[in-house]
This record gives structure tokens, C-alpha cells and sequence, in this order.
């Protein structure tokens, strides 16, 4: 939605989603109704990524984009969309400009997604599919800004990652092989020695009720896998990216990828820390640190991460504020309490990214431009699997 400003100046005097010789207007009254229930909501979504007047220019762009919509299915329903009746719009928009598609794509992108989440969208789970899937093939290129490098530079900086050498710790600890539960993860047995082996020192104990830490305390107390998230999304992205693999009972390395991990250069090497990187970003940004907000958490900081691997990264400032009361909006008044919750916990989720390497935070908050693609796919992965 970052052209949405331009879609609302273009709305006064004949938006490019519109066609008024084709009387869609004649629908508009009836769609800003129908959108009247949860428009409070849809704003202070549209408000986490971006600033209050391109909410409003992009409510008003896709208030247009609605009213045509139903022109086009002679239906007003603003809680499903029908991909026929859209591959007709995006054809006609296309006609227009890219631009044009691509910036309407982006509007439409974010509030399907606002209705798949808020529990909204009325249609069948096929039929989303079907429309998230031709509005992303639309929307074009991702705000990720994925640079070429040279590969001697993309082995330097790769070499540089924490991450890079807790999973050759982790996969050092595993040697020949070790015992797993029948999903692949790690007896509570081995927790304790699993996390030494990454630099964590805790201590087992049923009765542990300890919260989730990213880097615990020395001698914390854990009863599980869960009191470990760091543990745990190493261990995941270890068996995702096939450097280990599951042998009846046993978690065994696969040789050739694990060589791979543990060589500072070659195309294998590089190839396999950028899948471990991937599922890094996917299982910490789908299971967190502080997991008891859901997927508000985890829509907040992939929304950061993905400017922060743009060519505009989120000023750290602004990213990780809370409205101050009396900041936001009357309609908004009773959301501060969630963002008073779900801000500081999308910052606890970054800040255990930046230990890392995976995201850098000074003034700005960036991605190293070494691990630019493998967050893209993390991203595509985790709206697809939140959406599932």
C-alpha cells in the first residue's frame, strides 16, 4: 500500500480502479455501508504499517477498488472476492499502467489478509487461495530488495553469522546420531545438553514454569522443549533443511549437506545456510518468543522485517512505540491495550533475531542484504502457512 497516497488523489478525479461510464459508482454507498462494521478495525491494521494518512488514502482507493468489484459480480460483498470478477478488474488495470495493478494489488493484499485473520473472510478456503494467490502474482516484486553478491563477498558474509556457527555447534552435538521423539524433536532427556551445546545453561525440571526466553538466565529451570525457543527453531531448521534426517528413531546428519554447513565457501555451502536461515526466520516469526498474542505478533514483526530488507527500512524509533494515550484515533481507544502487549513482544521477537545476526538494530532496523532471499521465502512461507 506504499503508493496508496497517490490512489486517493487519483480517486477525486476518476480513480484508475474505476470505470464511471460502467456506473459503479452506482454501488459505492452500499459497499462503504457493508464495510461500516469492521472499518474501525480494518484502520488500526492498515495503521501498524503505515502512517495515518496513507490508511486513509488506502481505505478510500480500496473502497473503489470494492465498488467496481461489485459492479462486475452485480454483488456487494466486502468480506469475500471472486477471483473471475478480479482477474476482469486486474485486466483493465493493467490496461491502466502496471503501477496502477501492482499499487491496487498491494491494498487488496492487505486486506485479504485483514479478513483471514480477524476471522472475516466469508468465502471457502479454496476460494481465498485462489484470490491471495492471483493478487500476489499481480502485486509483482515484494518489498524485500534482494541485491546480487559477488561470491567471495557472500562467503565473507556469511562466515560472519552467529547463526551460522550455533548450527554448526548444535550439529556437532549430534555426532552419529540421536534418539528423537516420533515427530523429530528432541527427548526432554536431552534438552539440557542440546542447549550447552549452544551456549545455554539450564537445568531440568518438571515443575519448571518458567516463560520462554530467547537466551535464559544461567541455571534457568526448563520442562520443555517450549521453555527453549532457541533451541527448538534450530532443531527445526536443522531437520528442514535436510541437514539432519530422521532414521527410524534416530535424528542422523546427512553428510554431504552437513560438509556443506561446515565449508566457508562453494555454492553447497552457501546454498545450505541460506534454507537454515529461511527456516530460522519462518519458525521463530510462527512460533515467537512470546507466543500468547498469536498471529498479531507475528504479522507485526514480518511487516518489520520486510521493510527492514527494503531499500526504506522502519526507523527503530517509530517501530517499536506504543500510542500514548490519547494518540490514537476514538474508534482505535480500545485497541491500546493490545498494542501495549503485542509491540513489546514483536521487539522481544526482533531482538532475539538480532542476537543472531539475522537483523540488525541501530537507528534503523535492517537485514543483512546476505540474507535478503532466504527471509523473502520465510515470509512467503509463513503468510501461506497462517492463512492454511
Amino acid at each position: 500500500m506504499s503508493k496508496a497516497k497517490s490512489a486517493k488523489n487519483k480517486a477525486h478525479a476518476g480513480h484508475p480502479a474505476r470505470n464511471p461510464s460502467a456506473g459503479a459508482s452506482k454501488f459505492e454507498d452500499q459497499v462503504r455501508g457493508a464495510m461500516l462494521p469492521y472499518m474501525a478495525a480494518l484502520r488500526a491494521y492498515f495503521n501498524q504499517q503505515h502512517s495515518p494518512a496513507d490508511t486513509e488514502a488506502g481505505i478510500e482507493g480500496l473502497v473503489t477498488l470494492l465498488t467496481v468489484h461489485a459492479r462486475l459480480r452485480e454483488k456487494v460483498a466486502v468480506s469475500e472476492l471472486n477471483h473471475d470478477a478480479l482477474a476482469i478488474q486486474f485486466k483493465d488495470l493493467r490496461s491502466i499502467g502496471d503501477e496502477v495493478a501492482v499499487t491496487c494489488a498491494s491494498m487488496l493484499r492487505e486486506f485479504v489478509l485483514f479478513l483471514a485473520e480477524s476471522g472475516r473472510w466469508s468465502g471457502s478456503v479454496e476460494e481465498f487461495q485462489a484470490v491471495f494467490d492471483l493478487i500476489t502474482a499481480q502485486g509483482g516484486q515484494s518489498p524485500v530488495q534482494v541485491p546480487e553478491l559477488d561470491d567471495a563477498s557472500a562467503d565473507e558474509r556469511w562466515a560472519k553469522l552467529p547463526m551460522v556457527h550455533t548450527a554448526r555447534a548444535l550439529l556437532e552435538w549430534v555426532g552419529e546420531g540421536r534418539e528423537v521423539q516420533p515427530n523429530g524433536g528432541l527427548l526432554e532427556a536431552d534438552l539440557v545438553a542440546a542447549a550447552a551445546a549452544i551456549g545455554l545453561e539450564v537445568s531440568l525440571d518438571a515443575t519448571a514454569t518458567e516463560a520462554a526466553v530467547w537466551i535464559p538466565e544461567a541455571g534457568t529451570a526448563i520442562a520443555s522443549i517450549e521453555q527453549l525457543p532457541k533451541v527448538g527453531a534450530y532443531w527445526d531448521a536443522l531437520l528442514r533443511a535436510g541437514l539432519l534426517t530422521k532414521q527410524q528413531e534416530k535424528a542422523v546428519p546427512t553428510p554431504a549437506v552437513a560438509d556443506a554447513l561446515n565449508a566457508d565457501s562453494g555454492f553447497s555451502a552457501r546454498g545450505v545456510k541460506d534454507l537454515l536461515a529461511e527456516g530460522i526466520y519462518a519458525h521463530m516469526l510462527l512460533n515467537g518468543v512470546e507466543t500468547k498474542h498469536g498471529n498479531m505478533v507475528t504479522q507485526m514483526s514480518a511487516a518489520l522485517l520486510g521493510k527492514a530488507g527494503s531499500a526504506n527500512p522502519p526507523r527503530t524509533e517509530a517501530a517499536f512505540s506504543i500510542p500514548a494515550p490519547g494518540e490514537l484515533a476514538p474508534e482505535q481507544e480500545h485497541l491500546q491495550p493490545l498494542f501495549e502487549k503485542t509491540v513489546p513482544a514483536a521487539q522481544t521477537l526482533l531482538r532475539a533475531m538480532e542476537a543472531e545476526g539475522l537483523v540488525r538494530i541501530g537507528k534503523h532496523i535492517r537485514v543483512p542484504r546476505v540474507l535478503r532471499a532466504s527471509l523473502e521465502r520465510a515470509l512467503t512461507r509463513v503468510a501461506e502457512q497462517i492463512l492454511a
